[in-house]
C-alpha cells in the first residue's frame, strides 16, 4: 500500500495534500520534509475523521480476555475501547516528594536530580560530549532509599555529578548529567500538558530528524540482549507522521484507562536513531498505544489502525 492509498483509506482529503504526501521524495527535502507532509495529512485526517466514531473501532478488534475483560473496557467510553475526547490534554503533575520511608525499608530508585525546581529522571542513554552545552549546576548524590521528603531540595540527587544543558533540546525537558564516564541524558515530563504526539515526540524529542531505525525482538529485550535488527526508514514515514498527529492519553495507575502494563498487551520495541546521535526508544502495545520508553510516565499516543499494525508486525 502506498502513502496515497493509506491516507485515502481513512477519509477524503484535499487533493493537493494527498498528492504532496504521496509524491516521491526529493533528495533535497529529506526525511523531515516527507514526514512534515505526511503529518499535515495525518493531522487533517484526525480532525476530520474521528476513529472513536467509526464502527470498526468502536469495539475491540480482538477478544483477548486480558483486554476485553478489563473493568474499564465494559463502558467503551474512556479510552480502553475508544480514545478519550479529541485533543483533550493530558496533564502530568510535578513529581511528588516522597514521605519518609519506614525504618529499614529499601526500594529501588530510578536515577534523578532536582534542578530549577524540576525533577529529571534517568533515561539510561549516554551521549557524546559534543552535545553538552552550558554547565548549569552540581548535584549532591545524597538521596537514597531512606531519605525523607525534607531532603528533596534544589540540587538533591541520587547520583552525584555536574549538570549540563543539551544542545538542540529545551532545558525544561532534557539535561545531561556527567558523573562517571559518558554524559547521560535525564528528562523531565512533569508539570506539562500534552495534547498530541507532536508535543512530546516532535517539540521535545525531535523524531522528525530520524536518520535510522531498528527493533529488538521481545525475547531478546526480556533477556537484555542488544540484538538490533535494522528497519527501512522509508517504511516508517507514515507511522512517524501519524504518531506526531495522534492524541495523547494517560495509561498509568489510577487513570480511567487503567495501567497499560496490567492489560496483558503484547509489546514491540522500536528505536529511532536521530541525526544528532541520540535514540528515541518506543514501546508499542498491541492495542495501539505508543509510549516513550525513556520516561517512567505512562503517557501514550493513541494510534490504532493499519499504519500502527504494520509497524507492530515489523517489530515482532
Amino acid at each position: 500500500m502506498t502513502n496515497k492509498d493509506i491516507f485515502k483509506a481513512v477519509g477524503e482529503l484535499p487533493g493537493e495534500l494527498v498528492e504532496e504526501a504521496a509524491a516521491p521524495r526529493r533528495p533535497r527535502r529529506g526525511l523531515a520534509g516527507a514526514i512534515a507532509a505526511l503529518a499535515a495529512c495525518a493531522a487533517v485526517v484526525l480532525m476530520a475523521w474521528q476513529p472513536w466514531q467509526t464502527p470498526a473501532l468502536s469495539e475491540p478488534a480482538v477478544t483477548d480476555p486480558a483486554v476485553t475483560g478489563h473493568a474499564a473496557a465494559e463502558t467503551g467510553s474512556n479510552g480502553v475501547m475508544v480514545p478519550a475526547e479529541t485533543w483533550a490534554p493530558v496533564y502530568i503533575p510535578p513529581e511528588p516528594m516522597p514521605d519518609s520511608p519506614e525504618t529499614g525499608m529499601a526500594m529501588d530508585m530510578i536515577g534523578f536530580f532536582i534542578y530549577d525546581g524540576r525533577m529529571y529522571t534517568q533515561t539510561t542513554q549516554c551521549v557524546g560530549e559534543e552535545l553538552l552545552g552550558e554547565r548549569l549546576a552540581s548535584v549532591t548524590g545524597d538521596i537514597d532509599e531512606w531519605s525523607g521528603a525534607e531532603e528533596y531540595v534544589e540540587g538533591a540527587s541520587s547520583v552525584a555529578g555536574e549538570v549540563y544543558a543539551v544542545r538542540g533540546y529545551d532545558a525544561g525537558f532534557r539535561l545531561a548529567l556527567v558523573s562517571y564516564g559518558e554524559p547521560e541524558l535525564y528528562d523531565c515530563l512533569s508539570g506539562v500538558r500534552l495534547y498530541s504526539g507532536a508535543d512530546l515526540f516532535g517539540t521535545r524529542l525531535h523524531i522528525e530528524n530520524c536518520a535510522g531505525a531498528y527493533f529488538i525482538a521481545g525475547a531478546d529485550w526480556e533477556a537484555e540482549l542488544d540484538n538490533r535488527r535494522a528497519l527501512e526508514l522509508e517504511a516508517l514515514e507514515p507511522f512517524i507522521a501519524t504518531l506526531l498527529a495522534s492524541p495523547m492519553q494517560d495509561w498509568g495507575p489510577g487513570s480511567e484507562n487503567g495501567d497499560i502494563y496490567d492489560l496483558g498487551c503484547a509489546e514491540a520495541h522500536l528505536y529511532l536513531e536521530l541525526a544528532d546521535g541520540t535514540t528515541v526508544p518506543l514501546r508499542l502495545f498491541e492495542n495501539g498505544c505508543v509510549k516513550y520508553d525513556g520516561s517512567p510516565a505512562r503517557i501514550c499516543a493513541w494510534m490504532p489502525g493499519a499504519i500502527f499494525d504494520e509497524v507492530f508486525a515489523m517489530c515482532g
